[in-house]
C-alpha cells in the first residue's frame, strides 16, 4: 500500500483487523439489533408517496437488477442502497450517536446490505463489515467535530460506508486506501439546517451511500485517489473537521454504543416524549387545561432542537420531528407518537397552540451529564398546580437499552400495517437470525 497519509493508513489497518475479528455472540446480537432497527424504520416509510416520487425521479422501476429495494423491487446496487437508505432516514427513527460530533451510524447498513447482496455475502460477513464501518464512524464522532464547522454527519457516513463496502467487495489494501481517499475528497456535505428542515434531511446519507459504492467500484478497477487527503494544506483536517484523534482499536467493543430510538423524532425529543406520555396518564382530563409547559434539558439538545422560532411553528414534518416543543405538545395531546401522528399534528390547531406554550430551558446538571445520559424534566402548570417528572434518558439510549423483545416489537409494529401481522412476525424471526443467513436477500424480502 502506497500512501503518504498516515490517517488513511491507520483506517486501512484498522478496517482489515476489525473485519478479521470473530463474530462472538454479544457483538452479533448488538449489530443484528441495529439491522432489525433500521429495516423496521425503512418499512414504516415504504408506502409513502414521497418515497415513490423519488424512486420515479431517479429512474427506478423495480423490474431488474441484482439488489433489492425493500418492497419496491429490484435494481442496481447503488440505487437499491440509495432507496433503502432513504426509507431508513425518512422518519428520523434509526439509531443515533453523539460524541463531539453526532450522526446516525446505522445509515451505513443500507450500503452494506446492497454490497452483500451483490456479492453473495453471508449475514455474518455483512455484520463484520458493518461493525468495522460503525466503529470508525463512532471514533470520528468522538475525535473531531465537523458538525460545529457546518458539515452534515453524512460526511462521516460516506467514509464509514466506504469501509464496509470496500471490505465486502474484497478490495486489496492499496485499492482500499484509494477508495477512502476518493470518498474523503468528494463527499463533504453542508449541514444546511439553520432554520426549516427539508427533505434533504432524508437524502444526504443515501447520497453518501451511492458515493461509497461508486468510489469502491473505481478503486476496484485500480483508479487512484488524492494523496494525501486527510493531512496537509487544504486536506480534510484543514478544511472540514479540524483536529482528528482516532483511537481505532479493533479489539475495543463498540457494536452496542449507538442509541436506538423509541419514537420517530430527533434524539433530543426522545426523553421529553416519553415523559409527556406518562404525564398525560397522570393528568387525565386536565390535559386540555394546560397553561404552561417547561422542558428542562441539556445544552446540546437545546442548540439543535429547542432554539429557533421555526421549531415553535413547524410547517412540515421534517421540522416538526426536530422540535422538542412540538413533540412534547404532540405526545401530551395525542397520547401516541407514531409517524402518522406527526403528519397529523402539523395541521392540528390544538397541537400548534400547545406548542406555543412550551418553554425549553437548560439545566446545567443535565448538560454536565450529557452524553452519558440524555436527561430531561417536564414541569406542567394546570390551574395553579404543578406536575413534574424527569428521566435520565429516553428508552433506547445506551443508559436504558431496549430489550430484545422491545426491539422486535418496534419492527413488528411498523411492518404489520404494510405486510400483515403474520408476515411481520416471520420477518422479525428471520432478522433475529441475520448472522446465520447464507443469503442476505432474505432480510430485504419480508
Amino acid at each position: 500500500m502506497v500512501t503518504q497519509d498516515s490517517i488513511t493508513r491507520a483506517i486501512v489497518d484498522f478496517a482489515f483487523a476489525s473485519y478479521a475479528r470473530p463474530l462472538d455472540a454479544p457483538r452479533s446480537d448488538a449489530l443484528t439489533a441495529r439491522v432489525m432497527d433500521m429495516l423496521g424504520c425503512a418499512i414504516a416509510a415504504s408506502e409513502d408517496e414521497e418515497v415513490r416520487r423519488i424512486a420515479k425521479a431517479i429512474g427506478f422501476n423495480g423490474e431488474a437488477g441484482p439488489c433489492t429495494a425493500l418492497l419496491q423491487g429490484r435494481g442496481t446496487v447503488d440505487v437499491a442502497a440509495f432507496l433503502n437508505g432513504l426509507m431508513v432516514r425518512f422518519h428520523d427513527w434509526n439509531d443515533t450517536y453523539v460524541g463531539k460530533n453526532g450522526g446516525h451510524p446505522s445509515d451505513i447498513i443500507a450500503a452494506a446490505l446492497a454490497a452483500g447482496e451483490e456479492g453473495d455475502c453471508s449475514g455474518a460477513d455483512v455484520l463484520r463489515a458493518v461493525g468495522a464501518g460503525q466503529h470508525l464512524m463512532l471514533d470520528m464522532c468522538d475525535g473531531s467535530n465537523a458538525l460545529a464547522r457546518g458539515w452534515d454527519h453524512a460526511t462521516y457516513v460516506g467514509i464509514a460506508a466506504t469501509v464496509a463496502v470496500g471490505l465486502l467487495r474484497g478490495l486489496d489494501r492499496t485499492q482500499f486506501a484509494h477508495a477512502i481517499s476518493m470518498m474523503t475528497a468528494a463527499n463533504n456535505m453542508l449541514l444546511a439546517r439553520s432554520a426549516k428542515v427539508s427533505a434533504w434531511r432524508s437524502l444526504a446519507s443515501p447520497q453518501a451511500l451511492r458515493n461509497a459504492l461508486f468510489v469502491t467500484a473505481l478503486a476496484k478497477a485500480d483508479v487512484s485517489g488524492p494523496d494525501p487527503v486527510f493531512e496537509g494544506k487544504l486536506g480534510f483536517l484543514d478544511v472540514v473537521c479540524g483536529d482528528l484523534h482516532l483511537a481505532l482499536d479493533p479489539m475495543r467493543e463498540r457494536s452496542g454504543d449507538t442509541h436506538l430510538k423509541r419514537f420517530p423524532a430527533v434524539f433530543h425529543a426522545q426523553a421529553p416524549c416519553e415523559i409527556a406520555l406518562e404525564m398525560r396518564k397522570e393528568l387525565g382530563a386536565l390535559v386540555s387545561e394546560i397553561e404552561e409547559i417547561e422542558v428542562a434539558t441539556h445544552a446540546f439538545a437545546i442548540h439543535w432542537a429547542g432554539t429557533i422560532p421555526a421549531l415553535w411553528e413547524p410547517q412540515n414534518r421534517e421540522t416538526a420531528d426536530h422540535s422538542i416543543p412540538f413533540m412534547t405538545a404532540l405526545a401530551l395531546l395525542r397520547g401516541e407518537v407514531h409517524h402518522h401522528d406527526i403528519e397529523a399534528g402539523v395541521h392540528d390547531d390544538a397541537v400548534r397552540a400547545l406548542t406555543r406554550r412550551v418553554r425549553v430551558v437548560e439545566d446545567p446538571a443535565y448538560s454536565a451529564a450529557w452524553p452519558k445520559q440524555a436527561p430531561a424534566r417536564i414541569t406542567i402548570t394546570v390551574g395553579g398546580r404543578r406536575f413534574e417528572r424527569s428521566q435520565i434518558a429516553g428508552l433506547g439510549h445506551a443508559a436504558r437499552p431496549l430489550s430484545p423483545e422491545r426491539r422486535a416489537d418496534k419492527l413488528i409494529d411498523n411492518a404489520t400495517p404494510v405486510i400483515g401481522a403474520e408476515r411481520a412476525k416471520a420477518w422479525a424471526h428471520t432478522l433475529a437470525g441475520f448472522a446465520e443467513l447464507k443469503d442476505v436477500s432474505a432480510a430485504l424480502r419480508p
